[in-house]
């Protein structure tokens, strides 16, 4: 492989994982041909993006975006997962490594910060980012609720003074 050519590889992954900030850097060297397929259709769905990696090229690009501690995580033959969403990264690697024990996560960096695997665990239990938007919307919506209610209470509570009035100087 020319150094041109590395150097190209080096820049793809670099942009690819600065763009998305949130990467899993795991071992797929068991995984039938099958299997990887089926995989990256997981990610697909869920879009993200898993790339097989030389370990050469990824040692690099870890090196020029800053997160040289993955460097020893290094060995045997990997894959990165990446995008958005860090907890459907995180779902779909704990899940399938649990399925087959084919899959082994070795490190990730999660908006820019290092994380070991003990460290990601929490993060898959979490609800998607949709649901996490749909309880913190439903949050918001009980706090306006609650406050348009009590807003309406102050003049319910006037008329119900005034009508006492009234039928006081009624009766």
């Amino acid at each position: 492989m020319s150094k041109a050519m590395r150097r190209q590889m080096v820049e793809e992954l670099k942009g690819r994982l600065e763009d998305n900030n949130n990467f899993v850097l795991f071992d797929y060297g068991a995984l039938t041909a099958e299997e990887s397929s089926g995989l990256r259709k997981e990610f697909r769905e869920a879009n993200q993006q898993m790339n097989v990696v030389k370990n050469s090229i990824a040692t690099i690009a870890f090196d020029q975006i800053g997160v040289k501690s993955l460097n020893d995580s290094m060995s045997n033959m990997n894959a990165v997962a990446y995008g958005k969403d860090p907890i459907a990264i995180a779902k779909i690697l704990l899940d399938y490594q649990e399925k087959t024990k084919k899959t082994q996560v070795r490190a990730a960096v999660i908006e820019g910060e290092a994380m070991s695997v003990d460290q990601l665990r929490p993060l898959a239990d979490l609800p998607g980012r949709d649901g996490l938007l749909g309880m913190l919307l439903g949050v918001m919506q009980g706090v306006t609720v609650k406050f348009v209610s009590t807003l309406n209470e102050v003049p319910r509570k006037f008329v119900g003074t005034l009508e006492a009035v009234k039928e006081k100087q009624e009766g």
